[in-house]
């Protein structure tokens, strides 16, 4: 037979148990601890990669033309020893930026039928 404590203690469970089976703010727990294990597997940790590839082609297009550009300023006058170097580099900056911007927009446009089709 148990003893008075050990009966004590198991009643006092029980209770407890019946307790919690009762309280009707288990659902509104459960239901807030759903949404926060959700909102956190939502939240993204920030990316560099994930913003660049948010940017449409037409920008990055640009972008790419410009560092073509630039990387032309520099080696043509090493390549070509002559005074028309520098400028011709530098008239090839715009003319790259422009390329790449119509390369990019190229890019989105077939990407924007390829979804009107799905």
């Amino acid at each position: 037979m148990p003893s008075g404590s050990q009966e004590q203690d198991r009643l006092k469970r029980l209770r407890d148990q019946q307790i919690a089976t009762r309280d009707p703010l288990i659902k509104q727990r459960k239901l807030e601890h759903t949404i926060a294990q959700r909102h956190r597997r939502s939240v993204q940790a920030f990316s560099l990669g994930r913003i660049w590839s948010e940017i449409p082609h037409k920008w990055r297009g640009v972008f790419y033309g410009l560092v073509g550009g630039v990387l032309l300023v520099v080696v043509l006058p090493v390549v070509w020893a002559s005074s028309w170097a520098v400028l011709c580099s530098a008239a090839s900056i715009p003319i790259l930026a422009i390329v790449g911007f119509f390369f990019g927009r190229a890019v989105d446009t077939k990407e924007e039928i390829k979804d009107l089709v799905r």
